[in-house]
């Protein structure tokens, strides 16, 4: 198996096989974005794919995915339900920390005696 060394932002140098990243590409080839997710910190990891990148990842095994540009996607029209209209919005890193909280019996757990109680 082929060993592709790419660099992680917080761990620096990384070896991964090819099954381990994963590439997706615009129809024309010309760039993309290539994926993993770090074995050592376990960070998710995306970077751009230049057209040499994408040849070598491309040569060393990696299967590119082609992407589909000029597909319209479906949108539906914003209506802020907000309680106030000055209430902060709700970013990605809230999702993020909701996730964790869900998981955190203890919060949950506490969070409903408060409301009950």
């Amino acid at each position: 198996m082929t060993t592709i060394r790419t660099k992680c932002p917080s761990c620096g140098d990384v070896d991964l096989g090819a099954d381990a990243i994963s590439m997706t590409l615009t129809p024309t080839g010309d760039h993309g974005v290539y994926a993993f997710t770090c074995p050592v910190c376990m960070v998710d990891v995306s970077k751009p794919a230049s057209r040499r990148t994408a040849a070598l990842l491309i040569a060393a095994g990696v299967e590119p995915l082609e992407t589909l540009e000029g597909v319209p996607t479906p949108s539906m029209p914003f209506e802020d339900l907000s309680p106030t209209p000055e209430a902060p919005v709700f970013t990605f890193d809230d999702v993020i920390a909701f996730h964790f909280l869900l998981e955190d019996d203890a919060a949950i757990a506490e969070e409903f005696a408060l409301r009950t109680g």
